[in-house]
């Protein structure tokens, strides 16, 4: 898995579907109303870190993958905030950073490349552990209804073009996906290629991401059973209500004493 990532770092923060994601606003707002400091695991390469750590006044970034936050340790720089902002490499599943947040936050969908329930448990005494009295926990993921499964069956498909953020080579990315709706597994297959300026293929690289997806029903049990309570649940990043043909699921809960 952290190969994969090591992979998709280098172009990560050009990516079409990682640019101006409703997301940011959302947890950015959060983060004026609880204040800081926040607390980001999973944090990739601070898409969200970064931004955060503007509205707060400090962020705290953890992830896996060291090449993620290599790009987020320079992001901070060039952006002129390391001093408000820091990254730490560690596992959501364990990491202990002997202190407590107003706001800790999950952007993108980490908890769904967790395997088991255990694992995901283990995710969340994480969150417990770091949570202020009185502080909250926001994360969202996406719900994987039938017709998005049945579209997206084992089809390879052009996802984009980018320039390369550094040597300016064209870089073309295409993803074949399949779901097993019995395990709750999606395997997302990705051929990265590096192009020349007439289409030539330079180089191919393949990549394989899995995520281990979880109904809403499922998910928000597992979450009540950790200990926290849900205060807000919405069914986009707009606030709009929870329904049964949401494409997210997103909360804002607060732990239990």
């Amino acid at each position: 898995m952290i190969a994969a990532f090591a992979l998709e770092a280098e172009v990560y923060d050009v990516l079409p579907f990682r640019v101006d994601q409703p997301d940011v606003g959302f947890f950015v707002d959060l983060a004026k109303e609880t204040g800081g400091p926040v607390l980001e695991l999973a944090c990739g390469t601070g898409r969200i870190t970064l931004p955060l750590a503007r509205a707060a006044g400090e962020a705290v970034g953890i992830d896996l993958a060291p090449a993620m936050l290599d790009r987020a340790r320079a992001k901070a720089k060039d952006q002129g905030i390391e001093g408000t902002v820091s990254f730490i490499e560690g596992d959501m599943c364990t990491a202990r950073l002997e202190r407590e947040f107003p706001l800790v936050t999950m952007g993108g969908q980490p908890l769904f490349f967790l395997e088991d329930d255990d694992a995901l448990s283990a995710a969340l005494e994480t969150v417990r552990a770091h949570v202020a009295p009185g502080g909250r926990w926001a994360a969202g993921v996406p719900v994987l209804r039938a017709p998005a499964v049945a579209d997206m069956q084992n089809r390879l498909r052009f996802t984009c073009e980018v320039r390369h953020p550094v040597t300016g080579r064209r870089v073309a990315i295409w993803d074949a996906s399949s779901v097993d709706e019995v395990r709750q597994i999606a395997t997302r297959r990705r051929i990265t290629e590096t192009l020349d300026e007439e289409g030539l293929v330079l180089e191919r690289r393949h990549s394989t991401q899995t995520l281990y997806y979880r109904h809403p029903a499922e998910l928000r049990r597992l979450i009540e059973q950790a200990g926290f309570r849900l205060e807000r649940t919405y069914g986009g990043y707009d606030k709009r209500p929870f329904g049964s043909a949401s494409d997210y699921l997103i909360w804002v809960a607060t732990k239990e004493d």
